[in-house]
Order: C-alpha cells, then sequence, then structure tokens
C-alpha cells in the first residue's frame, strides 16, 4: 500500500467575516506555527532585573534582622541540615563525589577494585560473609 501525505489547508475567509473580526478587535488564537516560533532571547537587562525583584527588608524597631543577618540565618539552617542525621522516612538521594584537590593522589575505581581483589586473594570462600576474621584466621 502506498503512503499518502495528507495536509489541511485552511480557506480564505470571506470578506465580510474579516470585517466582522477587524470591528470587533477580534485577535487570531495560536496556530500550530505560533507556537513553533523561536523565544526571544534573554538579554542582560532582563537579568538586571531579577536583581530589583528581590524582597526588600524593612528594620522596623531595634532587635529586627537585617538581609545580612537573614543571609547568615539561611546558610546556618543549610548547614545543620547537612550535617544532622539522615531521615529515614524520605527518600534516600544519593549526590556525585567531590573531587580531590590533587587528582594524580586520588585512585581510580580500576585501582580500587584491583587493590580490593589482591586483598580477598587469601580468603578461600568469597561468597561467605565473615564479621570476625580474626577469630576464622587463628583456625
Amino acid at each position: 500500500m502506498a503512503k499518502r501525505n495528507v495536509a489541511f489547508i485552511k480557506p480564505e475567509e470571506p470578506a465580510f467575516l474579516k470585517r466582522l473580526k477587524a470591528e470587533a478587535g477580534y485577535v487570531e488564537k495560536d496556530t500550530v506555527d505560533t507556537k513553533k516560533e523561536a523565544l526571544p532571547a534573554i538579554t542582560a537587562e532582563d537579568e538586571e532585573d531579577k536583581d530589583e525583584e528581590q524582597p526588600v527588608v524593612v528594620v522596623v524597631k531595634p532587635g529586627d534582622l537585617s538581609a545580612e543577618e537573614v543571609a547568615e540565618v539561611k546558610a546556618q539552617i543549610e548547614k545543620e541540615k547537612e550535617d544532622a542525621p539522615a531521615d529515614l522516612s524520605e527518600r534516600i538521594v544519593f549526590k556525585a563525589p567531590v573531587k580531590a584537590a590533587n587528582e594524580d593522589a586520588a585512585e581510580t575505581p580500576q585501582q580500587v577494585s584491583r587493590r580490593a581483589h589482591k586483598d580477598r586473594k587469601g580468603i578461600k570462600n568469597v561468597k561467605m560473609l565473615s564479621f570476625d576474621e580474626e577469630e576464622h584466621d587463628d583456625g
């Protein structure tokens, strides 16, 4: 069976409908073609506006927090949140490890697996877990 391309061509509107829409101020809705148009690029001026949209901190009476103090408190709360023990009722999210400052000294995963393999060569039954290695070495 041959494949056929199906296309729809919208017929031109009659003149009287064009006049009525112009008088009423009717604006055409978005079409497929208008939705495919590229969005305007974000300029540096738009980025500057975001700084102006920051909340304004008003210190009414002594003892109110200033903007700098609020930033310090937020940073402290973030730090406490990171240092706090994990909540086991929440979903666990793994983070990417932080790269060492000296990458040459850091071991690659292959080096770690080779070292672990060398350590296991002395153990006869690798599948058996042993938590008291000192007791098993005696016998």
